[in-house]
């Protein structure tokens, strides 16, 4: 399809010409337009539907540098954030997602992992003060509760472990959850 441009002059005085579209090329446009506006609609909907919220329902703590993604621990790498809170504290999903594996493994204490498909990411939650109340496969929406903040596994103080892993499972490549977190906790203090 081609699409003609005229320019015009306006006035006395030449401005710089500005192209104008027939109304033959704005119709055939037209359908265009309208996917690309139902595409602009869709990705709004996908957003709102997939809310991320912060995992913690109250103040945390970040810690010192022990505390961080990549610290030196025990022969390993720390591969999430821990945020202390007071023992009780609720924890919410992150995410809408589905529960990939419950349990307390030792080191983990009580603890869960959620799969995201839209973030293509599984959330850990660890140390929590009592095992989660939810089921494997049972799907779970961003802000549901899912534990609360303790101190069970090897841990010293009351805190959650957070991890988000690449892809589904807990063997996934850990990323640092600590920007996106800051973000979510500044979020959510100043709706309180």
């Amino acid at each position: 399809m081609q699409v003609r441009r005229l320019t015009q002059a306006t006035g006395c005085a030449r401005r710089a010409a500005m192209p104008f579209y027939t109304v033959a090329a704005l119709i055939a446009l037209a359908p265009t337009f309208q996917a690309a506006g139902q595409m602009a609609e869709r990705a709004s909907d996908r957003a709102a539907r997939h809310e991320v919220v912060f995992p913690v329902l109250a103040h945390v703590d970040w810690g010192e540098a022990d505390a961080r993604f990549g610290a030196y621990r025990s022969g390993h790498m720390h591969e999430g954030q821990d945020m202390f809170a007071p023992a009780g504290t609720r924890l919410v999903a992150i995410r809408d997602g589905v529960v990939v594996e419950t349990g307390n493994d030792g080191g983990r204490g009580n603890y869960l992992a959620l799969w995201s498909p839209e973030a293509r990411s599984t959330f850990l939650y660890l140390h929590m003060l009592r095992p989660t109340p939810l089921s494997l496969g049972e799907h779970v929406r961003a802000g549901q509760p899912v534990g609360r903040v303790g101190c069970t596994g090897s841990c010293w103080g009351d805190h959650l472990h957070f991890e988000v892993r690449r892809g589904r499972g807990t063997t996934g490549a850990p990323h640092d959850p600590l920007r996106m977190l800051r973000r979510l906790a500044a979020r959510h203090a100043a709706r309180r």
